[in-house]
């Protein structure tokens, strides 16, 4: 039900002087609830891509230890 359909007056539905920097106050934090919540999923997004990146590579583009060769000097 809305308040100002009763006929309420003004002052009893809650409009206080500082209604406009309250609003504006709202607003503000609403803004950077959405900046930070789009700066988290940005960051979640590019870790899981890396890690999926990573995972989905080829393991033969990785040199295996045993095709490595060591250079073990003669005993004088």
């Amino acid at each position: 039900m809305d308040i100002l359909a009763l006929g309420l007056p003004g002052e009893v539905h809650g409009e206080a002087p500082q209604g406009q920097s309250t609003k504006r106050l709202r607003r503000t934090k609403l803004v950077a609830a959405f900046a930070v919540t789009a700066l988290v999923g940005m960051g979640s997004y590019t870790a899981t891509y890396r890690a999926l990146e990573v995972i989905s590579t080829p393991s033969s583009t990785v040199p295996s230890p045993s095709t490595a060769t060591t250079t073990i000097p003669a005993p004088s």
